[in-house]
């Protein structure tokens, strides 16, 4: 319940600190409360429920407009929309712009991250072990030689596609729950400095060794699921062919190691989420600044490339040899994309 109370702070942090809106506030977070409490009567976990609960109040205009309150930092916010919407201007690139994000905008893509995770990890799941009905099928006719091949192969396949239509499914809707954030992954921001230390010690303190956990599972079921083949090989050839047992192990391999990568996913995504938000390592200012820089002077580098090679292959004829300019302009990109970043920062300097 306090991660949902420090939700609805960050919520009204912009807000006027009027009776009105303290009293709308208080109202609002009675409701929160009771809805938590009837979520987890319900028997829905913690994270579950208060994931709910953000979803279904989190969404600060609409208390807005129904509760009709008067935003005092409504000038204010209208004056930057305008100022946003001022035409682009030559003068005006820049590699180190930033913009604020309030702590709703980050729990809103933490919470949606997590729900991307466990769909991607699903998605995985199902297609790594989208084989595992036709090979118990096929395991169960080695016994039962009266079922006819074309029947076990055939619905096999069936459940096969179907498992990977569900996983194609899962993919979209994750990948379109996560790209209206990818603005976070790209673009300098800066956090209110309470809520980013309160999000910093609960890395620290909490989703680090939960994340480090799921990693070293992951790693270890990697490890033994190869021991069911191990020991059925030994087996198989101390007694003979032995195709049920043979199909077996491949089928505990393949959901072994189903359940290792999905951890992987998992994880892996729960880490980035918090990498992206406290904008660490390959997510830090200094890197989302070289790479606008390098995309910004890639652009132009390759056009230029693509013109000389072309003007000097039509005008001398020599195809054999102008070839030579792509593996020199491959070599030469760095040291262009070096020396424009050594200029930029002297520049900012």
């Amino acid at each position: 319940m306090e991660t949902i109370l420090n939700y609805l702070d960050n919520m009204f942090v912009n807000m006027p600190k009027t009776p009105e809106v303290l009293r709308a506030k208080e109202d609002l977070a009675e409701m929160m409360e009771d809805k938590y409490n009837e979520l987890i009567a319900e028997g829905r976990l913690q994270n579950e429920a208060i994931g709910i609960v953000i979803s279904e109040f989190g969404n600060i205009q609409e208390l807005i407009d129904e509760l009709d309150i008067q935003n005092g930092s409504e000038t204010e916010e209208s004056g930057a929309k305008e100022q946003e919407k001022e035409p682009f201007k030559e003068e005006d690139i820049s590699f180190t712009k930033t913009r604020h994000v309030s702590g709703m905008e980050a729990d809103e893509y933490l919470f949606v991250s997590k729900q991307a995770a466990s769909q991607l990890a699903a998605g995985i799941f199902l297609c790594i072990c989208s084989p595992v009905m036709l090979l118990l099928l096929l395991a169960i006719r080695s016994f039962l030689f009266s079922i006819a091949e074309g029947v076990v192969v055939g619905a096999g396949v069936t459940v096969l596609l179907c498992m990977v239509a569900c996983a194609v499914a899962l993919f979209i809707t994750a990948s379109m729950k996560i790209e209206r954030y990818e603005y976070l992954k790209t673009e300098c921001f800066t956090l209110d400095p309470v809520y980013e230390q309160s999000m910093r010690n609960i890395w620290e303190m909490q989703v680090r060794n939960k994340v480090a956990y799921k990693i070293t599972i992951g790693g270890v079921l990697c490890i033994l699921a190869v021991i069911p083949v191990i020991l059925t090989g030994v087996f198989v050839s101390e007694s003979g062919n032995n195709e049920f047992l043979v199909l077996l192990s491949v089928i505990c391999l393949l959901v072994i190691i189903a359940i290792a990568v999905s951890l992987f996913v998992t994880g892996g995504m729960e880490e980035e989420a918090y990498k992206v938000i406290l904008q660490e390592k390959e997510f830090s200012p200094r890197k989302k600044s070289e790479k606008k820089m390098a995309d910004f002077v890639s652009g132009i580098y390759w056009s230029v490339v693509v013109i000389v090679y072309l003007v000097w292959s039509f005008l001398t004829g020599r195809w054999g040899i102008s070839w030579i300019i792509w593996p020199i302009a491959g070599i030469l990109y760095d040291v262009v994309c070096k020396v424009f970043e050594c200029c930029v920062h002297e520049k900012e300097i």
